[in-house]
């Protein structure tokens, strides 16, 4: 499997100009719905930077794009972004 920082051959027709963010945004989503990663479970961006091979703002970007699709929140400053995936499911039928 490619690296989520390989950069594309110029001239490449089956090149993926993805934002990395977006790749690895995509990557941890599976990951999640997939049950590798737990409701409650914690991710901190610096090592899953590590992990992918990204800079730590690449792992940011790509966590806020998941909280906003509502897969993870973060529960407060200089904490970790949680999974919160699968969502409640009051929350996602509207009942109390």
């Amino acid at each position: 499997m490619a690296e989520i920082s390989d950069l594309p051959m110029h001239h490449d027709i089956n090149a993926d100009y993805t934002p990395q963010y977006v790749k690895l945004a995509r990557i941890l989503r599976d990951k999640i719905e997939s049950g590798e990663y737990k409701h409650g479970d914690a991710l901190p961006a610096s090592d899953l930077a590590h992990e992918h091979r990204v800079s730590v703002g690449v792992a940011w970007h790509a966590l806020a794009m998941l909280a906003a699709n509502r897969y993870v929140n973060l529960p407060g400053d200089f904490k970790s972004y949680r999974v919160i995936w699968p969502p409640d499911a009051r929350e996602v039928t509207g009942l109390p």
